[in-house]
C-alpha cells in the first residue's frame, strides 16, 4: 500500500509509470487507485490480507477498494496500552478454511506511519481534549469504564460500550441503565440485530433521540 502525492505520468514506455510517494510505479500493476480528501506524508506499507472474520463479514469483495479509500467512520476509546495490545490478538470461525484475522488489519487504526487506516483511537484519559468527536464518524466503541463517563458527550448513531462488570464500582452501568431507562427506546437484540450474546455476556440495546 502506497500513499503519496501524484505528480508524473510517464506514457513513452510500456507499461505507463505514474511517480509519487518518491517512486515510479507500473499503471497496470496498480490494484486500486483513489484520490484521497485530505494530503498525507508519504507512506508504505505492506497490503493485509482478508482474514477469517474479513470473509465472515464479506469484506474481501471489494478490499482492495476499501484499502485504498477507507470509510475511515469508526472510532474506539478507551486505555491506550490496552488497546495497543489488544490490537494484536487474532479472531477467526471455526473451520471456515481461512487464516485468522489480527484485529490490527481488521480495524486499521490510524497512527504515524500508517498508509491508509480504517479506526481513529482515542484515549480515554485526554478525550475531553478531542471533543466533539468528527462529524464523519458513524459508530464508537467506548471501552471500559472510563470510557463510557463520556458517552453523554458522544454524538454518533452508532455507540457500543464495552463494561467491565468484574469492578466494584457500578457508576458506568448505572449511567448507562439511567439513560436507557430515562430517554431510550428498547431495541431487541436477536429481532432487530439480529445477534445472540455469546456466553457470559450480558448485553441491551436502546435508541436515543440526538
Amino acid at each position: 500500500m502506497v500513499t503519496g502525492t501524484f505528480t508524473a505520468l510517464n506514457e513513452s514506455i510500456q507499461p505507463p509509470r505514474a511517480y509519487f510517494a518518491g517512486g515510479w510505479w507500473k499503471v497496470d500493476g496498480i490494484r486500486e487507485l483513489a484520490a484521497l480528501p485530505d494530503t498525507n506524508d508519504d507512506e508504505r506499507a505492506l497490503r493485509p490480507e482478508p482474514g477469517s472474520i474479513e470473509h465472515m463479514a464479506r469484506l474481501d469483495d471489494d478490499w482492495d477498494a476499501r484499502l485504498a479509500l477507507p470509510a475511515a467512520d469508526l472510532a474506539i476509546v478507551g486505555t491506550a496500552t490496552w488497546l495497543k495490545e489488544e490490537f494484536e490478538a487474532t479472531l477467526s470461525r471455526e473451520n471456515d478454511g481461512f487464516p485468522p484475522s489480527m484485529l490490527r488489519s481488521l480495524l486499521m487504526p490510524k497512527g504515524p506511519g500508517v498508509a491508509t487506516w480504517f479506526t481513529r483511537v482515542y484515549s480515554s484519559s485526554k478525550l475531553s481534549d478531542s471533543l466533539p468527536i468528527p462529524q464523519q464518524i458513524n459508530a464508537v466503541i467506548l471501552d471500559g469504564n472510563g470510557a463510557v463517563a463520556y458517552l453523554n458527550e458522544i454524538e454518533s448513531p452508532v455507540v457500543i460500550c464495552v463494561l467491565d462488570r468484574s469492578v466494584a464500582n457500578e457508576t458506568a452501568a448505572e449511567a448507562v441503565v439511567q439513560l436507557r431507562n430515562t430517554r431510550g427506546e428498547p431495541v431487541s437484540l436477536t429481532g432487530d440485530l439480529r445477534w445472540q450474546p455469546p456466553s457470559g455476556v450480558e448485553a441491551f440495546g436502546f435508541t436515543v433521540a440526538l
